[in-house]
């Protein structure tokens, strides 16, 4: 399988990743969104089903999920194999300027977005 095959193939699940996330935002009552191992679950899977993904996380801006300031649920594959699954968010605040990850790949989308919005409105 080529390089860009298997890049594909990994975009495609954290499309559908997304996809599922944003029809139970959509559709989903109130309990299920409030379900942390259920967002802990889906971040497990990530990892668990796909050798080639070493860790998945899906974090909240500030004040987001419920009463959290941060949440950030976040698997990762241990060198021994085994994967751990915590709430990143409580040794890592990923909302400064120096967590490139996180900050610097929203100020990106914040950037898509307003150029988006220029050209859907077209002229």
């Amino acid at each position: 399988m080529s390089n860009r095959e298997k890049f594909r193939i990994e975009a495609e699940l954290a499309v559908n990743r997304a996809n599922m996330l944003t029809r139970l935002w959509k559709y989903a009552p109130l309990e299920v969104m409030h379900s942390e191992y259920l967002l802990h679950a889906g971040v497990l899977s990530m990892v668990e089903f796909d050798e080639d993904i070493f860790a998945a996380g899906n974090c909240y801006d500030a004040h987001q999920y419920k009463n959290f300031t941060l949440y950030c649920p976040y698997a990762y594959r241990l060198p021994e194999g085994p994967i751990l699954v915590k709430d990143l968010a409580v040794e890592y605040k990923y909302l400064s300027n120096t967590s490139e990850w996180f900050y610097i790949a929203r100020k990106n989308a914040e950037r898509v977005i307003i150029n988006y919005n220029q050209f859907s409105r077209g002229k």
